[in-house]
């Protein structure tokens, strides 16, 4: 017989990759993930997951190690959520996200809220 369980909701910090959030981001992940070692980078508009609006030709995209101290690639319009361990971070779909989340009072507006 198997037991139905129910996912305990939870509440996050995310930031959405854009060049309108590039100082955000920055101040989001730290230094240790962002730095001269691992700058930011450019990529094309196909390569972007969303390019929200921004006009390019290029768009942003970074690397983050994920708990697992796999290099994650976050591209253009993917949102970052902090993992579990410090400095530690996982990309986000924007599709997913907006299916997954809602903004909650006293936070900024999102996509995933609107």
């Amino acid at each position: 017989m198997t037991t139905k369980f129910r996912k305990k909701p939870v509440e996050i910090e995310a930031v959405q990759l854009r060049w309108s959030t590039w100082k955000e981001v920055c101040e989001f992940v730290g230094p240790n993930v962002i730095n001269q070692m691992n700058p930011g980078y450019y990529i094309e508009a196909v390569e972007a997951s969303d390019t929200c609006d921004e006009t390019g030709p290029d768009y942003l995209a970074i690397n983050v190690t994920t708990t697992h101290g796999e290099t994650a690639v976050v591209r253009h319009g993917d949102w970052i959520i902090p993992d579990s361990k410090p400095d530690t971070f996982y990309p986000c779909k924007p599709d997913i996200f907006e299916q997954t989340y809602e903004a909650i009072s006293g936070g900024q507006s999102t996509a995933a809220g609107s």
